[in-house]
């Protein structure tokens, strides 16, 4: 049970945390959030490849060859989800050869993987299975509402326009 001059003592400590106050403290701050990139707004992470990102989304555009802003969205979705499942690939890698690297200081496979790195290991695994639902899901609105749209009889003219990569890489 806390007691009322704990109450207080925590009151008079929280009336003194005001958050950062200089620009360098704020714009420390305003990163809080990003540990990852797994759920940040922005896909692309400093350091990730621009051209390999625009090709994947090119790969996309050309296979799905969305009609309407739902399919856009949706095919938008399941790019951002196939994105960051790369990521989660590459960090897993490089959380696997850190363990291979310890397991050689004297320590065991297992060891190594019950303590801190097999807690990330678990959580990256856990982001991978979300990443791969919203992928699914994603793929699989965009498929039902293309096939809604043929069987509707809106015909697909079989051509795009000149513009389009241009568009589609904005």
């Amino acid at each position: 049970m806390t007691t009322q001059r704990q109450i207080i003592a925590n009151q008079q400590n929280a009336k003194q945390s005001t958050g950062p106050k200089t620009l360098q403290g704020k714009t420390v701050t305003s990163q809080n959030a990003l540990k990852h990139g797994f759920f940040s707004k922005e896909i692309l992470l400093d350091g990730e490849s621009k051209k390999d990102f625009e090709s994947l989304k090119m790969e996309f555009y050309d296979q799905f060859n969305p009609q309407s802003f739902l399919e856009r969205l949706f095919l938008e979705r399941a790019l951002a989800a196939t994105w960051r499942l790369s990521r989660i690939t590459q960090m897993e890698s490089v959380l696997m050869n850190h363990v291979a690297k310890r397991s050689f200081e004297g320590k065991g496979f297992t060891e190594v993987l019950s303590g801190y790195l097999g807690d990330e290991l678990t959580l990256l695994s856990r982001y991978e299975i979300s990443l791969e639902r919203v992928l699914f899901r994603s793929l699989a609105e965009l498929r039902s509402l293309q096939e809604n749209r043929k069987s509707c009889g809106q015909v697909e003219i079989g051509f795009v326009p000149q513009n389009y990569r241009e568009e589609v890489i904005r």
